[in-house]
């Protein structure tokens, strides 16, 4: 974790929950708990099982951490299609100051060539880059993205085709829920011009902020807290890598921030039914699929605004 983690608030309290559950579910839980815990969580795969595999996250610790973990329980209940024993028995928990959180993801984070030439690594790994490739130094510290989990690396395979291989236009870039920064700071080294990268979470907007200086990109890159309708600006290039249900409700002020013949780019999205619902929803608002990529049970796309 970050030095600076907690010098714009002091540490909380969070439930880390456990969870093993078939491979197949996996990624269904995943999604509903990074949606009801509102951070990053961790999938690792069973090592005597290669059935099964382990999803964990945290809850903060507050009032609203009760309704939660029954939320969680029903639906491990309903994935399973069986009852938890006593109503409370899908997951195991317990207490852990948040010092402890950076610890653990420290352990799992290694360096990564996530694209032909872009390598994430963490700030206390080295790493040799080769001649083409850029390297993003990061601390997720409590943030969201490290470029293992498969939807960032969609998103930033997309990132790179669009701006080295399709040539969009990216003066202007957009990232909308941040997180550690990953893919605003993918964007600047891989040549767009200014890059806004926007979060409603006070702790992401603080290790994007330590981050992108990190890397020297505080020329290039502005992270900040401002709500996406209230930015006065139109962008060429927008990354979203949020969930489902918020990119659907973030249709049409997305495709309105879209200068003519910009790109935007879509993540955190489940193959099947939600998969479908957002290139509904998007070729709707007047946007044109260009490209659809998958990995593992996740989904990403590659809009375009038509001129004209």
């Amino acid at each position: 974790m970050t030095k600076n983690a907690f010098s714009h608030r002091p540490p909380k309290s969070w439930l880390k929950i456990t969870l093993t559950v078939p491979g197949d579910k996996v990624d269904h839980l995943a999604a509903f708990l990074t949606d009801l815990s509102g951070g990053g969580i961790e999938q690792i795969p069973d090592p005597e099982n290669q059935a099964l595999e382990t999803v964990i996250g945290y809850l903060p610790v507050d009032r609203e951490l009760t309704e939660k973990k029954q939320r969680l329980n029903d639906f491990c209940s309903h994935l399973l299609g069986k009852p938890a024993p006593g109503g409370t028995g899908c997951f195991s928990s317990e207490i852990i100051e948040e010092e402890d959180w950076g610890r653990t993801w420290k352990k799992q984070f290694k360096p990564l060539e996530i694209t032909p030439h872009l390598v994430i690594k963490p700030t206390w790994e080295d790493y040799v880059p080769a001649a083409h490739q850029k390297i993003i130094s990061l601390d997720p510290g409590m943030a969201f993205g490290t470029g293992h989990h498969a939807s960032t690396r969609l998103a930033l395979e997309l990132i790179e085709s669009a701006i080295l291989t399709d040539r969009v236009k990216h003066e202007q870039m957009l990232d909308v829920g941040t997180g550690t920064g990953i893919l605003a700071m993918a964007g600047a080294l891989l040549g767009a011009g200014q890059v806004t990268a926007i979060d409603n979470d006070p702790d992401a907007v603080a290790v994007a902020r330590e981050n992108v200086l990190l890397n020297n990109l505080a020329d290039l890159v502005t992270i900040n807290d401002q709500e996406l309708s209230t930015l006065p600006q139109r962008f060429d290039l927008i990354i979203a890598n949020i969930t489902h249900d918020t990119l659907i409700d973030m249709a049409p002020l997305l495709t309105e921030r879209l200068t003519r013949g910009g790109a935007l780019i879509l993540a955190g999205i489940l193959r099947g039914e939600q998969e479908d619902n957002i290139r509904r929803t998007y070729e709707k608002s007047g946007l044109v699929t260009m490209t659809t990529r998958t990995g593992d049970e996740w989904a990403a796309f590659y809009f375009r605004k038509l001129e004209g």
